[in-house]
């Protein structure tokens, strides 16, 4: 299966295109950041997931859940979502839909995962590094994930820089047994 970020981009193109026409950024972000709310909650996501259940009825009772949360386009939206098997997409969408935004304004936001914590010194280098490769300011996050045994692996948006000596190793595994 193809994955998540780039299944959600056309959907929050969408959006995007949507909210550049009726200036209503910040509208969808509200609108995205309330359906991530309701799509990541556990009992949410099982009720999605239930084969049994029919999507009319998840749209249902996401609606009700939602009451005055949704205009017209945010009810829509939904049931596009949903008709196409991808709520839980949203908050990949919303996600996409944010960096959309900060492109917009000049401003990414990358996300350094590695081993160990990144210092100043290499915030720094990666945060130049990124600015000539987008052309734009860039704000940089950071995680710890010791699975990676060494290097970093950097998202922005769907694009991922991956310098993780885990990828390195099983690329090389890959080859020998290929």
């Amino acid at each position: 299966m193809a994955e998540a970020s780039t299944l959600a981009r056309p959907y929050a193109q969408a959006v995007f295109n949507q909210a550049s026409k009726d200036g209503s950024f910040a509208g969808w972000s509200e609108t995205l950041g309330f359906l991530t709310e309701v799509t990541t909650n556990q009992s949410i996501q099982e009720i999605i997931s239930n084969p049994e259940i029919q999507r009319k009825d998840v749209i249902t009772l996401i609606e009700d859940i939602a009451k005055d949360k949704l205009d017209e386009k945010g009810i829509n939206f939904l049931k596009v979502a949903s008709e196409n098997g991808r709520l839980e997409l949203i908050p990949e969408i919303a996600g996409s839909y944010e960096l959309l935004q900060a492109e917009r304004s000049d401003s990414i936001e990358a996300m350094v995962t590695s081993t160990f914590a990144v210092n100043a010194t290499q915030k720094k280098s990666i945060t130049e590094a990124l600015k000539k490769k987008f052309a734009c300011e860039v704000t940089i996050k950071s995680e710890i994930d010791k699975t990676l045994i060494g290097g970093i692996i950097i998202r922005v948006g769907d694009v991922v820089i991956d310098g993780s000596v885990k990828t390195q190793l099983e690329k090389i595994t890959h080859s020998l047994l290929s």
